[in-house]
């Protein structure tokens, strides 16, 4: 399925593999590969050693709300101890993905997309109110083309329609406790705790029970339709479509009319017990129908989720944290490398706009991509790394063996 960036809409994320990347910024300006492929190792290898310290920290933290988890702990957390620890994780978890250049979904976005009918068909409505922290970020705005039947039509021919949908969404969850939001019910709908908890142990598996466990979820998926939000929330509730109710009433309505006309005329000519007994039957086979009817559009409901899920997926918890501790890696390499070539490059100092603009040129006429590059980070990292100077607000970078032999130095600390 072909997806089509929105380049109306720039973003600072760098669609190109690192080895790539080098390869053709060689090409376009006309280098050695040989004479600049260490420098371009050494580069990628100190920010793989600087993001493996980093990923070691955020592993350690994460240990103790992974729901995955098969290990063996001594240590008893008190209530407060948790609390510090996850207002710790949410700490270096919101960093790393802006980092790796994600952008936070407002809520403002996530309302919006949930008043919008599914183009799979699907309606499920979500309670916020379960979750004690929600993080949801995105990265990459794109839209492919769906193919459907539409009643304008008389599903005769197909239309092509336009899916917007976010190439990588990261989501994190924290479901409150069971008794904590039994009691926000209670006081909410004036209700006793005692039947809203009997009630939530039967209808909510999301919420954390009293075994003293708490669990942070953490899912990675790809090519998510924004209408199709609500589908990654674990505790959706499948509606069905105006359509699909206006279908049902119409079939079943008409349906469960005659079979009552029907046993009501029985009623009215047959007094013999086994006639009686046929005619119910019969009047309810009607009615077990439509009601089957109803239960069938919901399991195909069902099933079309999994489906969707099971190929949106991408990592879950633990590897979460590597997947977004690797592009984090990857978009600063990325960012320093694209900064290093075209300062050195230039033959004479840049400013920092006129690098920007040169950068976003570059990857627009290279790659058909709109982009917009941090500059500022950029910059930063080659500043602190050693690898340019800045003198008047124009920068000069090291020639490619002096930087070579300043990368060795970092990566022997």
């Amino acid at each position: 399925m072909q997806i089509y960036y929105d380049n109306t809409v720039l973003e600072h994320f760098i669609p190109v593999a690192y080895e790539e990347l080098f390869d053709d910024l060689v090409d376009h300006f006309k280098l050695e590969s040989a004479t600049y492929a260490p420098f371009s190792d050494a580069l990628r290898l100190l920010f793989h050693h600087r993001f493996y310290t980093k990923l070691t920290a955020l592993k350690a933290r994460y240990r103790p709300f992974n729901p995955d988890s098969d290990l063996i702990s001594l240590r008893q957390y008190t209530s407060s101890e948790y609390a510090r620890l996850q207002e710790e994780l949410i700490a270096s978890v919101t960093p790393l993905l802006e980092r790796a250049n994600y952008e936070e979904l407002t809520y403002e976005n996530l309302h919006a997309a949930m008043n919008r009918t599914s183009p799979y068909g699907v309606e499920v409505s979500v309670d916020f109110e379960d979750f004690e922290e929600m993080l949801l970020f995105f990265r990459g705005e794109a839209h492919r083309y769906d193919e459907r039947r539409s009643w304008r039509s008389l599903y005769l021919k197909k239309e092509r329609i336009r899916v917007d949908v976010y190439r990588r969404l990261f989501i994190l969850l924290k479901p409150k406790r069971l008794e904590v939001r039994a009691q926000e019910i209670a006081a909410k709908e004036g209700r006793s705790v005692t039947r809203v908890l009997a009630s939530l142990r039967k209808k909510n598996d999301v919420l954390l029970d009293a075994d003293g466990s708490e669990c942070i979820y953490m899912k990675l998926f790809k090519d998510i339709p924004h209408a199709d939000l609500e589908m990654l929330f674990p505790n959706t509730q499948v509606k069905m479509t105006l359509k699909d109710k206006l279908k049902i009433a119409v079939t079943g309505g008409g349906g469960t009319i005659g079979g009552l006309a029907t046993f009501m005329t029985k009623l009215g000519t047959l007094m013999d017990p086994l006639s009686l007994v046929a005619a119910v039957g019969a009047f309810g086979g009607v009615l077990w129908r439509q009601v089957k009817t109803v239960f069938t559009h919901r399991t195909r409901y069902m099933a079309r989720l999994a489906q969707n899920l099971y190929f949106y997926n991408l990592d879950n918890n633990i590897g979460v944290v590597t997947h977004l501790v690797d592009m984090a890696e990857s978009e600063e390499s990325k960012e320093a490398l694209l900064a290093y070539f075209f300062i050195f490059q230039s033959v004479q100092p840049l400013c920092r706009d006129a690098l920007d603009k040169s950068i976003e040129a570059y990857m627009r006429s290279t790659y058909g991509i709109a982009v917009d590059f941090e500059v500022e980070a950029g910059v930063a990292k080659l500043l602190e790394l050693g690898l340019v100077t800045e003198a008047e607000q124009c920068l000069q970078a090291l020639n490619v063996a002096d930087a070579l032999v300043r990368l060795k130095e970092l990566n022997a600390v």
